[in-house]
């Protein structure tokens, strides 16, 4: 038997203009698509408008939690070689006031203009937005349908991942915290490959990893976890692309599914990555709600042509898109005289390289 195992000593997400780095070998050794029939999420005829996940996370009428676990235990039993199986719970963290101040602003006043500040004078949402108590209870009733559906041998997840942003952060403990952090059952990861799109929007600056390791005692950091004070990956004139998403998504898949043995697999994130996430997958658009969660199984095939190697390449971080444009915005909700450029940010600008070292091992039994 042939195994492989890919250690990523730092792990960082990177916008769309070094997203080529992705493709290295080393970090690219498999193949990722769903399985269908087992959620309504994944059915075509399911509409994201009206879908509530509430309703048994959107698990087939047939199915019973017991058994749908005794399938994917007998799907990775069963498996070639090459081929294994993971169940992520995707969830979309609760409600932020970012999320309220674009509820009430409207999409064109926000992306130009209250989204570059960091509040209003009433409501401050950046930089990282805190949730709301509409958000807080949402994740706490959350908590309380996981206790429910534990009732019927809904199967816990044996490893947590987070975005290092507290709405998301928060909201994996106020739905959690009972069952796992309190127990000790397991202690979540802050991964920087699942925080929202990179750039642009005050809300999506990380705080620092001194910040988080105070407010967070519980969780970890992976490996390499960026420790500067300000944000490096984060800048006020270009924002990350869905390109550069899809492969931070995955980079996130190849290294979960290189260094983690667990079956079951929670992360909580935000929006823009998770839709990453389905896309590297091969799932279905499909958009969440504030709070909302979605399962997929995931099938993931090893490449038979890969060759284990201990691969440096450098990884660039820099310009990756453009400002937004903002013809289309109510000029009346913006003041005139510092609202956002409407023409493109092409400059150039300065960049930041870091080096990542990717190792691999290979066991033939």
């Amino acid at each position: 038997m042939v195994s492989f195992t890919t250690s990523l000593l730092t792990s960082i997400p990177l916008v769309a203009s070094v997203a080529s780095a992705f493709s290295a070998p080393a970090a690219h050794y498999g193949n990722y698509s769903i399985v269908n029939g087992f959620f309504k999420q994944s059915d075509n005829s399911t509409d994201p408008k009206t879908f509530d996940y509430k309703e048994n996370l959107g698990l087939q009428d047939n199915l019973t939690w017991s058994e749908f676990k005794d399938q994917i235990d007998d799907l990775n039993a069963n498996a070639d070689l090459r081929v294994d199986y993971k169940v992520f719970f995707f969830a979309r963290h609760a409600e932020g006031y970012h999320n309220v101040a674009q509820d009430y602003y409207g999409d064109d006043a926000w992306n130009c203009y209250y989204s570059l500040i960091y509040g209003n004078g009433t409501s401050e949402w950046g930089p990282d937005a805190y949730l709301t108590e509409k958000g807080e209870a949402a994740a706490v009733n959350n908590s309380k349908l996981i206790k429910s559906l534990i009732a019927d041998e809904f199967p816990l997840p044996q490893a947590f991942y987070s975005s290092p942003f507290t709405r998301a952060a928060d909201t994996l403990v106020l739905t959690w915290k009972d069952l796992v952090l309190d127990t000790g059952y397991a202690s979540p990861i802050f991964k920087e490959s699942l925080r929202e799109t990179i750039g642009l929007h005050t809300c999506d600056q990380r705080r620092s990893k001194a910040y988080l390791s105070a407010r967070y005692p519980q969780f970890q950091f992976e490996h390499g976890f960026i420790t500067a004070e300000t944000d490096l990956l984060w800048t006020k004139d270009e924002q990350e692309t869905d390109e550069g998403k899809f492969y931070r998504a995955r980079s996130f898949l190849d290294d979960v599914f290189a260094s983690d043995d667990s079956t079951i697999v929670s992360v909580t994130a935000h929006s823009g990555i998770i839709a990453g996430l389905l896309s590297a997958v091969g799932h279905r658009k499909f958009s969440l709600a504030t709070g909302a969660i979605i399962p997929v199984v995931v099938k993931r095939e090893s490449r038979v042509d890969f060759v284990p190697v201990q691969q440096d390449f450098s990884v660039t971080i820099g310009p990756s898109s453009t400002a937004p444009t903002c013809a289309t915005a109510i000029s009346s909700t913006i003041p005139s005289d510092i609202a956002y450029s409407t023409t493109s940010v092409n400059e150039a600008k300065s960049v930041l390289t870091v080096t990542t070292v990717v190792s691999a091992t290979a066991t033939s039994n």
